[in-house]
């Protein structure tokens, strides 16, 4: 389905179960670079993936009920369910992940500043290995057990502060995380 056509349906659903009048109480923010943000409130404990399905490996459970979250893309699985990536902060480290829209209130923000993910999608091949990461850059966390390693091939879905968000699948699950671009031969 074309993208465009996904946000009207995601954002007829918004409508559809919250009246267009709460969506006026929208906390939008600039961040460095000029790109805007968007706080929604959670209203559940937010289950997260780290990626856009459930096909994507589990990063835990974080209980952030009743507070606000920074959202930063919106992603759509093969089932057509909406999905965002959020950050949350976890053991003094940012920590981006993905949930279900579903877990925040849509009335608290405006969902079409919510940018929709544009995926790159070239294929890159690690040259070094290195812990892959929750975020772009030394403010997010490392994954304690997760190596994005030298000879793999990825799929680099976004580049941002000198890091890549790359994308790969073995017979068991899906992954994506953060790997220092100069780790990737394009």
């Amino acid at each position: 389905m074309k993208r465009w056509w996904r946000s009207i349906l995601c954002l007829g659903l918004a409508v559809a179960l919250f009246p267009l009048a709460a969506l006026t109480d929208c906390e939008c923010d600039e961040v460095p670079g000029g790109a805007a943000h968007v706080d929604g409130l959670a209203i559940n404990r937010l289950a997260t993936r780290n990626g856009p399905s459930t096909a994507y490996r589990e990063t835990g459970t974080y209980a952030v009920k009743g507070e606000r979250v920074r959202l930063l893309s919106l992603a759509y699985d093969q089932g057509g369910v909406c999905w965002v990536q959020c950050e949350v902060f976890y053991a003094n480290k940012l920590r981006r992940v993905y949930t279900g829209l579903k877990r925040f209130d849509v009335s608290t923000f405006d969902l079409g500043s919510v940018p929709e993910e544009d995926p790159l999608g070239y294929q890159a091949r690690v040259t070094a290995t290195s812990k892959a990461k929750y975020g772009p850059g030394d403010a997010y966390g490392t994954y304690s057990e997760l190596t994005i390693d030298k000879g793999q091939t990825v799929t680099v879905i976004a580049v941002e502060n000198y890091y890549a968000q790359v994308e790969w699948t073995t017979s068991v699950q899906s992954y994506r995380a953060w790997a220092p671009v100069h780790t990737l031969r394009y």
